[in-house]
């Protein structure tokens, strides 16, 4: 009896352990997703996408992966704050390789090469991307005052980040990530991914540059590095390195 007993217990705590476990890597995984929500002319953008998603819900079923979008007409009439808050709230395309990240244990403390997609499996549409890329410095404006509001990076601002190579904007995720969140260690993807875009030389030599994309044939999700102090210290000086060195007049 004794024996059964304390075999149950045994095999209760390593259950336990195990989905006590897989709460911390589901909720590492949705704080990686979180997006953030601008508030520039928030309301007349959720109208207008609760319509957009009302239209989406009723298409046909051989129309199923189809978004409904605004008409080229209506999205020129938006001003930037509202193209801006529309973008980061509703990407317009379907994502065909979306990148579902698999629970990785101790997910909290590596450093991944890449961000995951949208959690929606969605994308930005060429006209959105097109939108980020002309209005690059108000977009990256509209980013810094929306997160030192918030006090918070979403998913979303770092792609848009990323997307638009924004080069500028490398010394407030450095001052982000050392003052207000350290433990968003998806501000160092994505001040990697934009040095890496900037082709510079001497990240590309790097050990760190090639055990994150050094590698064709492994996944994107499985390419990533641990969370060490030195690890941390390299990315985020080599990305000041990269700031001070490249040349302003080709922001």
């Amino acid at each position: 009896m004794k024996k059964t007993i304390l075999l149950f217990c045994i095999l209760w705590a390593v259950n336990f352990a195990s989905a006590q476990e897989d709460i911390n890597i589901t909720k590492y995984q949705d704080s990686r997703l979180k997006e953030a929500v601008p508030s520039y002319a928030l309301s007349k953008v959720e109208k207008l996408i609760s319509k957009l998603k009302q239209s989406s819900e009723s298409l046909n079923q051989d129309t199923k992966n189809d978004i409904s979008k605004l008409s080229d007409k209506d999205f020129e009439k938006l001003s930037v704050k509202e193209k801006f808050t529309y973008t980061m709230l509703y990407p317009e395309s379907v994502s065909k390789n979306n990148l579902n990240i698999p629970a990785i244990s101790d997910e909290e403390n590596k450093i991944f090469g890449y961000l995951p997609d949208f959690k929606s499996n969605k994308k930005w549409s060429d006209r959105q991307i097109s939108f980020l890329t002309s209005n690059k410095k108000e977009v990256i404006a509209l980013i810094k005052e929306s997160c030192l509001k918030d006090k918070f990076i979403g998913l979303n601002y770092k792609k848009a980040l990323v997307k638009v190579k924004a080069i500028e904007a490398i010394p407030f995720l450095i001052d982000f990530y050392k003052y207000k969140d350290s433990k968003d260690k998806d501000i160092l993807t994505a001040l990697s991914l934009i040095v890496k875009d900037g082709r510079y030389f001497h990240y590309i030599r790097a050990n760190i540059y090639k055990d994150l994309y050094g590698n064709d044939d492994k996944p994107v999700e499985e390419s990533y590095i641990d969370d060490t102090a030195s690890n941390e210290e390299y990315i985020l000086k080599t990305a000041s390195n990269f700031y001070i060195q490249y040349p302003k007049n080709k922001m």
